[in-house]
């Protein structure tokens, strides 16, 4: 009986000494997901066959928010999630807030396409919606700096 309780006491002397460092301790920050910190804002244009700008520098880790305007006609994006050089067992570099493949660009219309770059690289957008002679042309490429 006497070993028992000299074990609760132990117990409680041990619990009285835990308890209030642990509550004394500094909550940790919450871990901001990509998507949730503020984006980057990029403006491109979708017109006559190009888009401007062409080729955009991000850095790694950003949220960047694409604001993809077609000015002269109906025309659609799609960014590549691997980079150029990539095979066929590399993950995506890219992360987009949604699953979309391939973006349609109405005429005066505005779409935002969020996404993050995970990965260094050089990353091709093109046209993906055939919208005249000159459809081939309408590439770009986005680079995700270190």
């Amino acid at each position: 009986m006497i070993r028992a309780r000299t074990q609760a006491a132990c117990w409680l002397v041990a619990l009285a000494i835990l308890v209030p460092a642990a509550a004394a301790q500094e909550p940790e920050a919450p871990v901001k997901r990509p998507f949730e910190q503020p984006a980057q804002i990029i403006n491109v244009t979708a017109a006559n066959f190009e888009f401007i700008p062409s080729s955009i520098h991000i850095k790694a880790g950003r949220h960047i928010q694409f604001v993809v305007t077609a000015t002269d006609k109906t025309h659609a994006i799609r960014i590549s999630p691997f980079p150029d050089g990539a095979s066929g067992s590399t993950p995506p570099g890219l992360e987009f807030a949604n699953g979309e493949d391939c973006w349609k660009l109405k005429k005066g219309v505005s779409v935002k396409i969020d996404l993050v770059g995970h990965t260094p690289g050089t990353y091709k957008f093109a046209c993906c919606k055939q919208c005249g002679s000159g459809h081939k042309r309408m590439k770009g490429e986005l680079v995700v700096d270190p």
